[in-house]
């Protein structure tokens, strides 16, 4: 048997420590193996079930929806996926005025794996609002008593004194309500596009809505609106785009309108509603199959001179000029 001594207590202690650095060290590559062997699942998990292509899509497809000429681009950035399941990306905010999208801010998504604690935010640099554009009821649902739209101030002098070589967009509200299609071929007249209206979707009927007005007027606060269609493919990559609505774009983009809400509605309430900001979604849906697309208004691009012809259209009223950019117009 050995003796004790200082040498011996030494050379164990220098032993126990060594044994016990290799061990935590092995545990520490343990864990960073278990670590990137979890994300690479997370990450296969997350391409394979497109999660990042569904949720830039319908992110995309509400905004659209829900703010007049505002939609998102697919070019997806910043994007990232955490431990915990939480997808994270961007992506531009294009508006289009005449023929050119520009971009007017950018989208930020945050999925997480609960869609209650998920949200999307908006940072639009030099703007108060993505879209300053509001619709009035021509009629109040509740009493069909007659409502008026107020302009905004010196709308037509400003066009009047616009140059030629500028393009420009308009919003304006409706005297009536009218089938989109209606209200479609009463413009083809003018050399403008089409790109947003507002929709009738059973308020103050159907269901209670957010709102704003005064004696004569009413405006539908979470309004949501007919786009250019759209649709995606398997991995939810959009396959078709339409750009504006015109008499060979309407039946489509309507029919596309009516097949995104479905697919919604087969999710939970909680990602329509509190992650995507789409309010009533399932009675919307039934007013529009029921009765059809209502609509009370519209957004146009088109050259200036040609928006300043919409002064003395008996189906506008309450105009408001939104942007103006210099000539970028194709007669299509």
């Amino acid at each position: 048997m050995t003796a004790w001594n200082k040498e011996l207590e030494k050379r164990i202690l220098k032993r126990s420590r060594f044994t016990l650095s290799f061990r935590i060290l092995r545990i520490l590559v343990i864990v960073v193996l278990l670590y990137s062997l979890y994300m690479m699942v997370v990450h296969i998990a997350a391409d394979k079930f497109n999660i990042g292509n569904e949720n830039m899509y319908y992110s995309s497809l509400a905004l659209e929806w829900t703010v007049p000429n505002v939609r998102g681009d697919f070019d997806m950035k910043d994007e990232t996926t955490t431990a915990f399941g939480t997808k994270r990306f961007s992506y531009d905010l294009l508006k289009k005025v005449g023929s050119k999208d520009v971009v007017v801010g950018e989208a930020q998504v945050t999925k997480r794996l609960f869609s209650g604690v998920s949200h999307i935010s908006y940072s639009h640099p030099g703007l108060k609002n993505l879209s300053d554009f509001s619709f009035s009821l021509p009629e109040d649902p509740r009493n069909h008593r007659k409502l008026e739209a107020s302009p905004s101030p010196d709308v037509w002098e400003t066009l009047k004194k616009l140059p030629e070589g500028t393009v420009g967009e308009l919003a304006f509200s409706t005297p009536t309500f009218m089938d989109a299609e209606k209200l479609v071929a009463n413009l083809r007249k003018y050399d403008i596009h089409i790109l947003w209206m507002p929709l009738y979707t059973g308020e103050f009927v159907n269901f209670k809505p957010s709102w704003s007005g005064g004696d004569n007027t009413i405006e539908i606060l979470n309004i949501i609106g007919l786009t250019g269609g759209m649709n995606h493919d398997n991995n939810y990559r959009p396959s078709l785009r339409i750009n504006w609505l015109d008499e060979s774009t309407i039946k489509e983009s309507k029919h596309l309108m009516l097949k995104n809400m479905k697919e919604l509605l087969s999710k939970s309430q909680s990602y329509y509603e509190d992650f995507l900001g789409l309010q009533q979604l399932k009675e919307r849906y039934r007013f529009l199959e029921d009765h059809g697309f209502l609509v009370y208004g519209a957004v146009v691009t088109g050259p200036v001179k040609e928006l300043l012809k919409l002064k003395d259209d008996p189906y506008v009223q309450g105009a408001q000029l939104g942007d103006v950019e210099l000539w970028n117009w194709e007669k299509e």
